[in-house]
């Protein structure tokens, strides 16, 4: 029986930048999809909106993937330093931070 070799798993960093291009990608879609929609009106505006939200939801969800692997890179000086400090935030419905999460 010959051996075959193995590739190293892929790092950890690598998953969170792929789910960090899909969510931008989506964001994209989502954002040129409603600027194409040819519907009028207040609901179609009221839409609109909606779908803008959702595509921000998507671009800031991805901003927190890239910073993730930028950490798991080490290059935010890891979990505890950097520019965030290691401080971590929930962010609510709205988007809107609302300070550290419970112990």
């Amino acid at each position: 029986m010959t051996d075959v070799p193995r590739l190293p798993p892929p790092a950890p960093a690598d998953g969170l930048r792929g789910h960090c291009a899909a969510l931008r990608s989506h964001a994209h879609r989502l954002r040129a999809g409603a600027a194409a929609l040819e519907w009028r009106g207040p609901q179609a505006d009221a839409f609109r909106a909606e779908v803008a939200a959702l595509a921000d939801r998507c671009a800031r969800a991805a901003d927190g993937f890239a910073l993730a692997a930028a950490q798991l890179d080490g290059v935010h000086g890891g979990a505890h330093g950097g520019a965030h400090g290691g401080v971590t935030t929930r962010v609510t419905a709205a988007g809107r931070s609302r300070g550290r999460p419970p112990r």
